[in-house]
């Protein structure tokens, strides 16, 4: 039973997809081709032609006197394509050759594109036209410069440079804030660092004084020798004769030890 579901619902899908695929076309064929009435579709393939033949031959072709005169006229159309003209020529150059434009048609307004190739630069001409009244009436025209290859290309090599530019600027701007933290970090642990305290220099202790002493028994013993000389003078006194006078030598002796 499941399988019997499972092979229905198969071919419902199958043959969904297959009509979305064989109808689609056939809308997107209405969305493209545009509904000419009241104006025939021969008509209104011509205007591209007719465009294109009056934009390279006409007005691309008149002086600036012609252009002066075309932008003070009373028709807005011819007012507004000799003003357009006159804004592009300058980056356009003159005209070279017009390629085969293209026509899009949207209700009662059909819009006529064409490139060309210009001295300069190349370009696109857009005409618009109003077909509501049953005569095609031009209503505008504008003129786009594009940018040449060169151009693009020198454009987008400037643009790498300033952005490569742009990177190194900010490496080394980063560089240079990485490299001053030490700098900054380093001037605070100084300003943070309490300061370390002065030693007083030791003062100097005077030495103590040391009083010599004289030994007692050295005292004794001079004594004693200046005793036993002044006994011998006097024994000697005594015993000799007349005024004689003898000199005995005192000597000291030496310490004991």
């Amino acid at each position: 039973m499941r399988k019997n579901w499972k092979k229905l619902v198969s071919l419902v899908l199958t043959a969904a997809c297959t009509m979305v695929v064989t109808v689609a076309p056939v809308f997107a064929d209405a969305a493209s081709t545009p509904a000419y009435s009241p104006v025939e579709a021969s008509t209104v393939d011509s205007l591209l032609s007719s465009s294109a033949q009056w934009v390279g031959q006409s007005l691309m072709t008149y002086s600036d006197d012609d252009l002066a005169n075309m932008e003070a006229s009373d028709q807005q159309f011819y007012a507004r394509a000799a003003e357009a003209w006159e804004e592009a020529k300058a980056d356009l150059g003159e005209v070279k050759s017009l390629e085969d434009g293209t026509l899009e048609v949207d209700g009662d307004f059909v819009t006529c594109t064409i490139p060309g190739e210009f001295e300069k630069n190349p370009g696109i001409v857009r005409v618009f036209w109003n077909i509501s009244t049953g005569t095609p009436v031009p209503t505008d025209l504008t003129i786009t410069v594009e940018e040449s290859k060169g151009v693009l290309i020198g454009q987008a090599g400037m643009n790498t440079i300033i952005g490569i530019g742009t990177v190194f600027v900010m490496l080394i701007f980063l560089i240079f804030v990485i490299s001053s933290f030490d700098y900054i970090l380093g001037d605070k642990k100084k300003k943070k660092a309490p300061a370390a305290p002065v030693q007083e220099a030791p003062k100097a202790v005077a030495a103590p004084v040391v009083e010599e002493t004289v030994p007692e028994a050295d005292d004794m013993e001079l004594q004693a020798v200046i005793t036993a000389a002044i006994a011998m003078y006097e024994e000697d006194m005594a015993s000799a004769s007349g005024d004689a006078y003898v000199a005995r030598p005192i000597r000291r002796k030496g310490k004991r030890a």
